[in-house]
């Protein structure tokens, strides 16, 4: 099991681009952000599809103030 980088989904949890979106990869721990709207990371974005719940988990944005404590929600509420 992966040491999660919990500032990395910290920073995910505060996203509040929409173009954007944030994937913890349980296998390295670090999380991924990718551009949903460029079409040169559309291999990144198969990738991502092909592994997600096995590999890949979604971490939704949209609080800008997240601490750690919201980290924490999200690991747990994941399962992880």
């Amino acid at each position: 099991m992966a040491t999660y980088d919990r500032e990395q989904i910290r920073a995910a949890l505060t996203e509040v681009d929409n173009s954007y979106s944030n994937y913890l990869d349980l296998e390295t721990g670090t999380v991924l952000r990718i551009n949903d709207t460029d079409p040169s990371q559309e291999t990144l974005r198969n990738q991502l599809f092909e592994g997600y719940g096995a590999r890949y988990r979604y971490i939704p944005g949209g609080n800008p103030g997240a601490t750690d404590s919201d980290v924490q929600i999200w690991i747990e509420a994941e399962g992880i």
